[in-house]
């Protein structure tokens, strides 16, 4: 490791790490800004950061007292609209680097849908001698942050945290750690623990009534379902979800609207609509209120989850076939896309951050008019991107959503359309 250096940041690295360009190749600076002076401590391609010798016009003072040792959140010292401007950039530059540069002016400003808090966290617990910490991994560590507050999180959540500790507890192993995954819902919150420890019938019944005494609305351990004092319920556009315990559930309310209004906007008119990686029906469940569905997703709990809501909103809800399928092997083919009901109006995929490499390349052999893509990782979006535009298919809208304020992590729905 070096003796303190002083380096010129030019850029933001795709982990919101400053970088700074040196004969010896790219350093990355964490908390550093572009156009500051920092002094550093070396090690190769890495630094750390000692002072900030010429600060930004766009640092600002972290609002959490955990931020830096937490790794939850690594933009807390930039303000909120460079943020956002930088989020834009780095869905431009991924595109860029598939060939798509001329599409950088069809790039919106990045909406900002994450001021209202996180209503979904995972957190994770340890035992350290007699106590018990709770919180995020420290940046690039396997050591827990202990934290008491979390300004990102909608405040219900946070205002949980004593709770949470305690029921971690007794469910703790000797060894290993507990994950909470922990939402925010109209009747109360719905928290999932996973365990490796073996617990006894009288810790189950002493976890259920601490859970109860709390207003836990549901509580589940290994996905068993322990108790459910309220049902755990999100409306999706009226109609009743209760998801999964710990599954999936877009960030934040206001970040699942403008994905909504966006893919709804794109689909338009079409009265037949695939629904790819549709999880528990994010966007079927307000599609079908319009159009024929077909919802396929590889997670049965999901599904399940689908069909339930399908049914109690069944007056309000044109109809949704479901399929469970592991879409990442087992793609629907371009002949089932325009097979189905005299063939696919539109197509919606929203899949994990590895993207649908196998499907864009039967959607991209498809007839299909219209294609919504949405993805939580530009750089497998523009993959597959480029395999939709090698098959035809044109933009005609980019949007990036940040639902996740002082992360790396940005959401984007494009609209395409083929000639």
């Amino acid at each position: 490791m070096s003796k303190d250096t002083l380096l010129e940041i030019t850029a933001l690295a795709h982990k919101g790490e400053g970088r700074a360009e040196t004969p010896d190749g790219p350093v990355h600076v964490p908390f550093a800004l572009p156009g500051e002076t920092v002094r550093v401590v070396r090690d190769g391609a890495r630094a750390g950061l000692v002072e900030v010798v010429t600060p930004s016009p766009d640092r600002v003072e972290p609002a959490c007292p955990h931020f830096g040792t937490c790794g939850g959140c690594a933009l807390q010292h930039m303000a909120l609209p460079a943020q956002l401007e930088w989020k834009r950039g780095q869905v431009i530059a991924a595109l860029a680097s598939r060939g798509l540069e001329d599409w950088a002016s069809l790039v919106e400003p990045t909406v900002d849908a994450g001021g209202t808090g996180r209503r979904r966290a995972v957190l994770a617990a340890a035992r350290a001698g007699s106590r018990i910490l709770l919180g995020f991994h420290e940046r690039a560590s396997h050591r827990l942050v202990d934290i008491d507050t979390c300004p990102v999180l909608v405040p219900e959540l946070s205002r949980l945290f004593p709770v949470l500790k305690s029921l971690a507890a007794r469910v703790m192993p000797r060894k290993g750690e507990v994950t909470l995954t922990v939402l925010a819902t109209p009747n109360g919150a719905d928290l999932a623990l996973v365990s490796p420890a073996r617990t006894e019938p009288k810790a189950v019944a002493g976890l259920i009534e601490e859970a109860m005494a709390a207003g836990i609305a549901r509580l589940s351990l290994n996905g068993e379902v322990l108790v459910e004092a309220r049902s755990p319920e999100l409306r999706m556009d009226g109609v009743a979800l209760v998801p999964p315990p710990g599954g999936f559930v877009q960030a934040t309310a206001a970040g699942e609207q403008a994905l909504v209004e966006r893919v709804a906007a794109g689909v338009g008119k079409a009265r037949k609509v695939a629904d790819l990686f549709c999880g528990s029906g994010t966007f079927a469940l307000r599609l079908a209120r319009k159009a024929t569905i077909r919802a396929v997703e590889g997670e049965k709990p999901a599904l399940a989850a689908l069909d339930r809501a399908m049914r109690g909103g069944a007056g309000a809800l044109r109809q949704i076939h479901t399929e469970r399928r592991d879409l990442m092997r087992n793609p629907l083919t371009a002949g089932e896309l325009d097979d189905f009901g005299r063939g696919m109006e539109a197509v919606v995929f929203d899949p994990p951050r590895a993207g649908a490499e196998a499907q864009a390349r039967e959607i991209a052999r498809s007839k299909v008019p219209v294609v919504v893509a949405v993805s939580c990782n530009p750089a497998t979006l523009a993959r597959d991107l480029r395999i939709l535009v090698d098959g035809g298919y044109r933009p005609r809208s980019i949007l990036p959503v940040d639902q996740f304020r002082h992360s790396p992590h940005i959401e984007v729905v494009v609209v395409l359309s083929r000639g």
